[in-house]
């Protein structure tokens, strides 16, 4: 607890000195004729520059003069947050360094009320001028892993990347947000890691959501390949967040059964009854062991079902297993198919906090890794569980809110009695096909997430009106009283006068006219 409370302060100050220095940077650039509206429509988020500059400060304590890679220079807006965040740090930026007309035409920005001819490095100078960090800024024109641009293949620029390392790497960190297209942010990925000191960070940007679609994929190829890499980004729910962390650092997770709870919520404890539904459903009874204590849950619910006149097979529940083994060399994947026929495999893709393990890994490596085992894999879990779950939630379905369990399998072993078990409907997946699945659960998610969002601000919205509208009809009601008051008052004013006029009333009579009085 005084850890995660420490890491919040820590957090905490680090968007702090990001918001201040993001502020600064735009200032800048509105001095140049860049207005601060026209710079946000590209320039780094506040929310992930918090991200980015706590990254950066937790890696680099102690470091007083640490040196950054940045591989996607543009106008320099992440380069200053991190040389006004990072005191004594040298930021080594690279990027095509094109005219800003060029650069606004591949982008379709519709401003043109400045000087465009300038080129995006030469914008970037002045603004490290003006912000006083010119002398720990350098700038580096060409591409890194990739000659190819925004702009298109008619507008190229030489890779430089792998000369750039030599001869002023390794870095103390580095952070990737050049060009999104899937093989370039793969090529940046594998170069920048090299280009690093053993154990810093890789740090991306739009790793999360649509736009980080193409990066997510590429980093889920890097990993297949990497498996000392482990990648860690916040919670797909945090919609306005999107820096992910590459690093041979285990990230810290929280038990399986926590992360249950984060992805199903007062669902949770129904899983184990889903998935033990899916399996039987599919493929018969089965005489089910648990691997860990995790899969006790499924492997009872298994044992509970009805077998009816078909032999069960053995099987083991490995539910917890996988995405908890560490170290990553100590991945138990061959002892588990060693153990029995036919497995149940609990996967999730890596990266996210609160639903990664720290050993998640792509499920196209984990496909590739049971077919060199002797084991087809099956995609059978998920689909099952689809039809009992929606985007909205609700009492009667499974919510869910993270990629927990998300790309589970069951594994067959090729030959055995457990594989005339299959159904036909059902087809062995290839890595090819793992990669497409992981690509669109998350997307998928990430789509239901925003749905999501964009219902409780309406739903918000709508009850903020529905009150301001019984407070509208409390004021009609209070001006409708008030109106029938003064209809009243010609009355009231007569009466008034009858009794100034008459000094005794008793009932109806009145008696002792006042002198002077009105008759």
């Amino acid at each position: 607890m005084l850890a995660d409370t420490h890491a919040q302060d820590s957090h905490a100050a680090a968007a702090t000195h990001a918001a201040a220095a993001l502020d600064s940077v735009l200032a800048a650039f509105a001095s140049l004729g860049y207005p601060r509206e026209v710079v946000t429509q590209w320039s780094i988020p506040a929310t992930d520059a918090a991200d980015l500059v706590a990254e950066l400060r937790a890696a680099l304590a102690g470091n007083p003069a640490p040196r950054i890679l940045e591989v996607g220079t543009f106008v320099g807006t992440s380069a200053l947050v991190m040389l006004l965040a990072i005191p004594g740090a040298v930021v080594h930026t690279i990027g095509p360094d094109f005219r800003l007309e060029v650069e606004f035409d591949a982008m379709h920005c519709g401003f043109r009320d400045a000087n465009l001819a300038r080129t995006t490095h030469e914008i970037a100078a002045a603004a490290a001028e003006l912000l006083g960090v010119r002398d720990r800024l350098v700038l580096h024109r060409g591409g890194f892993a990739t000659e190819a641009t925004f702009a298109g293949r008619s507008a190229t620029v030489p890779a430089i990347g792998s000369r750039l390392a030599a001869e002023h790497g390794p870095f103390d960190a580095a952070f990737v947000d050049g060009l999104h297209f899937e093989d370039a942010v793969l090529a940046d990925a594998r170069l920048a890691a090299a280009s690093v000191k053993p154990g810093a960070p890789v740090l991306f940007h739009d790793a999360i959501g649509y736009w980080g679609s193409c990066v997510r994929r590429a980093l889920a190829r890097f990993l297949e390949d990497a498996p000392a890499f482990a990648l860690s980004h916040a919670p797909f729910a945090a919609l306005d967040r999107s820096v992910a962390c590459l690093s041979t650092a285990v990230p810290a997770a929280e038990p399986p059964a926590a992360r249950l709870v984060h992805c199903f919520g007062s669902a949770a404890p129904r899983v184990a009854g889903h998935i033990a539904r899916a399996i039987t459903t599919q493929f018969g009874p089965l005489a089910a062991e648990p691997a860990d204590d995790f899969s006790r849950g499924a492997a009872e619910a298994l044992a509970e079902t009805p077998r009816g006149t078909r032999a069960a097979l053995p099987a083991l529940i490995a539910l917890g297993s996988l995405d908890e083994a560490t170290p990553p060399g100590a991945d138990p994947l061959a002892a588990l198919a060693a153990r029995a026929d036919l497995l149940v495999l609990g996967l999730t893709p890596p990266g996210e906090r609160t639903a990664a393990g720290p050993c998640s890994r792509p499920l196209a490596a984990r496909v590739r890794e049971l077919d060199a085992l002797g084991f087809d894999a099956y995609d059978a879990i998920h689909p099952f569980l689809e039809p009992f779950s929606h985007a909205l939630g609700g009492s009667c379905v499974l919510p869910r809110a993270t990629t927990f369990l998300a790309t589970s399998l069951v594994a067959v072993r090729r030959g055995s009695a457990a594989a005339a078990r299959v159904p036909a409907s059902l087809a062995p997946i290839t890595p090819a096909h793992a990669r497409t699945i992981e690509d669109a659960r998350t997307q998928t998610l990430h789509s239901a997430l925003v749905l999501a969002h964009f219902r409780e601000r309406y739903e918000r919205a709508h009850g903020d009106l529905a009150a301001a509208g019984t407070r509208i009809d409390d004021l009609n009601h209070r001006l409708s009283a008030l109106s029938a008051e003064s209809a009243q008052l010609p009355n009231l004013r007569a009466r008034l006068q009858h009794m100034l006029d008459w000094r005794i009333h008793v009932g109806r009579h009145h008696f002792w006219r006042r002198p002077g009085a009105r008759i």
